[in-house]
C-alpha cells in the first residue's frame, strides 16, 4: 500500500535539532501511512548519522537521501521526485510535529480528495519558549470542500495557506511540473504560489500539526538575512513575476489572487532594499535597479506596485528603518 502522506525533511547541518524532529514522526500510528523522506543536503555535521539511525530503527517510516548541497529548493525537488504518498508536504529539519495532530491528519487525508488540505501550526521561540498558536479561520467550515476560487480572495483565509500548513496532492505537483529554484533561499513562497494556482479544490481542518521553531538569528526570515541574501529574494521575485506573466490560470479569481501575491512579494522586496538595509545608498540603488527591471518585465506589476513604492521611498528618505517600521505597524521587534 502507498502511504497517504509523504513528508520531505530538507536537512542541512541540523544535528542540533534533527533528533527531536524525527522522533516526533517515530510513532506506531504512522507505520504504512506516513513516508518521511529525509534529504541530507550535503551536511558537514552529524545530520547524516542521526538520520541513518532513524532509518535503521524505523525503516517502514523513514527514507534517507544524501545529495550534494543544492539549497532548500533542491531538497524539495528531490522529495517530489521520490515521494510515493497520495499527498505531499514539507517540514524542515529544525522543526517537528504534533503527533496527535498528524494522526488525525492522516485519517483525514485517507478520505479526502481535495487538491490541498490545510491544517494549523504553532510557533515556539527557541530562547524564551514562548508559544503562539495560529488558529484556523473562523469563517470556514471544517471538512467542507471549497473550490479554490471561493476562498483565494478572502483576506481572513489566505494567511492560513502557508508552507507550514499545506498538504498538496503529489499528482498535482507532478502533473504541473512544480519545480523550485535551487541554490537559494526564499523558495517557500515559490512552492505556495505555484501549487495553489493549480489547485481546484481546498479543505480546512482544525488539526494542529506543524511546530515551527522561531528566534534563530540564522533564519532566512531574519531581517538582516533578508538584506544579506537580497540577490536570493530578487531571484525568487523575478521567477514568480515570470511565472505570473506566462502561466495560464482557469479563472478570474485565481488571476486576481496570483496578482495580489506577486504584488505583496514585490512590496516586501522594496522594503528589504529601502527600509531593512542599514546601508541606505546601497538599498536605494538596489530598489532603483529592480524598478528598471520591473518596467521592462511587466508593466502591469510596475503600475500596481508604484503607489506602495513611492510610500516606501518616502519612508526611506525619512530615515525609517526595520525597527521603526515594526513600531509603525504595531508589531513586536
Amino acid at each position: 500500500m502507498k502511504p497517504v502522506l509523504s513528508v520531505v525533511v530538507p536537512s542541512y547541518n541540523v544535528e542540533q535539532y534533527l533528533e527531536k524532529g524525527l522522533s516526533s514522526f517515530a510513532d506506531e500510528r504512522f507505520k504504512g501511512r506516513l513516508e518521511v523522506i529525509i534529504v541530507n543536503d550535503g551536511s558537514s555535521d552529524r545530520t547524516h548519522d542521526i538520520a541513518s539511525e532513524f532509518v535503521n530503527r524505523f525503516s517502514d517510516i523513514f527514507v534517507l537521501i544524501d545529495k550534494e548541497n543544492g539549497g532548500h529548493g533542491s531538497a524539495v525537488n528531490r522529495g517530489i521526485m521520490y515521494a510515493t504518498g497520495k499527498y505531499f508536504r514539507i517540514i524542515d529539519g529544525d522543526d517537528w510535529i504534533n503527533p496527535d495532530g498528524m494522526a488525525r491528519l492522516l485519517d483525514y487525508l485517507e478520505k479526502s480528495s481535495a487538491d490541498i488540505v490545510i491544517d494549523n501550526k504553532r510557533e515556539v521561540h527557541m530562547v524564551t519558549g514562548e508559544e503562539e498558536y495560529f488558529a484556523p479561520p473562523k469563517t470556514v467550515d471544517f471538512g467542507r470542500t471549497y473550490s479554490f476560487d471561493e476562498v483565494c480572495l478572502d483576506p481572513f483565509i489566505t494567511p492560513n495557506i502557508m508552507i507550514h500548513t499545506m498538504s498538496v496532492k503529489t499528482s498535482l505537483l507532478r502533473e504541473n511540473n512544480i519545480h523550485l529554484l535551487e541554490g537559494i533561499f526564499y523558495v517557500d513562497i515559490e512552492f505556495i504560489i505555484k501549487s495553489t494556482v493549480k489547485a481546484k479544490t481546498i479543505e480546512f481542518t482544525d488539526f494542529e500539526v506543524y511546530q515551527y521553531l522561531v528566534g534563530n538569528q540564522n533564519q532566512s526570515i531574519n531581517f538582516k538575512n533578508y538584506v544579506k541574501r537580497f540577490s536570493h529574494h530578487s531571484q525568487v521575485t523575478r521567477e514568480l513575476i515570470r511565472f505570473a506573466t506566462h502561466t495560464e490560470v482557469d479563472s478570474v479569481a485565481k488571476r486576481r489572487y496570483l496578482d495580489r501575491r506577486i504584488v505583496l512579494l514585490i512590496n516586501t522586496h522594496m522594503n528589504i532594499a529601502l527600509i531593512y538595509d542599514v546601508d541606505r545608498s546601497r538599498g536605494l540603488e538596489r530598489a532603483r535597479d529592480f524598478r528598471k527591471y520591473l518596467f521592462g518585465a511587466s508593466k502591469k506589476f510596475y503600475v500596481l506596485t508604484t503607489p506602495r513604492y513611492l510610500v516606501t521611498l518616502i519612508l526611506h528618505f525619512c530615515g525609517v528603518n526595520y525597527g521603526k517600521l515594526q513600531k509603525l505597524m504595531r508589531r513586536k521587534v
